[in-house]
């Protein structure tokens, strides 16, 4: 597990499965903690790190949102308060994530929150707003005080992924997540990254839709579409990871199979579509 200190009393964990984070927040002897991991072999990792390398107890524990790959180590904390959005069972109950190990990690939260949260931990205010773009009940975090803004997986590295939501939503939470203006970002996965990324997840996603556009006009087919390279989408000067690629691909497919960006190159219209 790869340890990050992102500013004084806070500090970000990066999981080995995954590369899915978990953020502590120091308070005196207590910790809130936002996601806790992929992995129960990571969440281990996270506890030992806040109890015994901090001496600190878990206090809160934020859920961005209910998918398994951030809900691991939820049972590891018995004495935290699981703070949640309150349509949480949106993603909790989708089809594809209900298995014998997700139903092993669940707790039910004790905090449910609809619109916006402030809170008072340590050095820090923490505004805690529903952004809905990822998922229906996504929470994401601002912190003034670190120049840091915490996005869950609204934003996937330098794009966006498709496959739970749409793309007038995500352009939606991204324009948001844009006029905070943060230095630093940590979304769901990766690590701490520049503020730089939301500006790029946002041109990604616009010029996706050009070229899904592009590609239907000049063919027709849904091969021409697949044939669209991620360097193609993402801001010149931006390299893709291996990561992103695979998250790229399953954006094109999800676009073919959902008919996504259908109205992207009609005359007059946003380049984003509402479907």
């Amino acid at each position: 597990m790869r340890v990050e200190q992102v500013a004084p009393d806070i500090y970000n964990l990066v999981g080995a499965f995954l590369d899915s984070n978990s953020t502590v927040i120091v308070n005196d002897q207590e910790a809130l903690l936002v996601d806790t991991t992929a992995s129960l072999a990571d969440a281990e990792e996270l506890r030992s790190f806040v109890e015994s390398e901090l001496g600190k107890r878990v206090r809160f524990i934020i859920c961005t949102h209910f998918f398994r790959d951030h809900v691991a180590g939820l049972k590891l904390f018995p004495a935290a308060s699981i703070i949640a959005h309150q349509n949480y069972t949106h993603t909790y109950d989708a089809e594809s994530f209900r298995g014998e190990e997700e139903e092993a990690n669940f707790v039910e939260p004790d905090i449910l929150i609809s619109d916006r949260m402030l809170m008072r931990w340590g050095r820090y205010e923490l505004e805690v707003f529903h952004n809905p773009g990822h998922t229906m009940s996504t929470l994401n975090i601002d912190i003034p005080g670190a120049d840091l803004l915490m996005v869950g997986d609204n934003i996937v590295g330098d794009l966006v992924y498709l496959y739970y939501s749409t793309p007038a939503l995500l352009k939606t939470a991204l324009v948001r997540l844009l006029r905070r203006g943060r230095a630093h970002i940590i979304e769901g996965h990766q690590g701490v990254l520049g503020g730089e990324t939301v500006a790029n997840a946002l041109h990604y996603l616009e010029t996706l839709a050009t070229h899904v556009g592009a590609a239907r006009l000049s063919s027709g087919d849904d091969d021409a579409i697949l044939e669209i390279g991620l360097d193609k989408c993402l801001k010149p000067g931006v390299a893709g990871s291996d990561f992103e690629r695979i998250f790229h691909e399953r954006n094109l497919r999800t676009v073919i199979e959902r008919g996504l960006f259908a109205q992207a190159h009609t005359p007059n219209r946003q380049p984003i579509g509402t479907n």
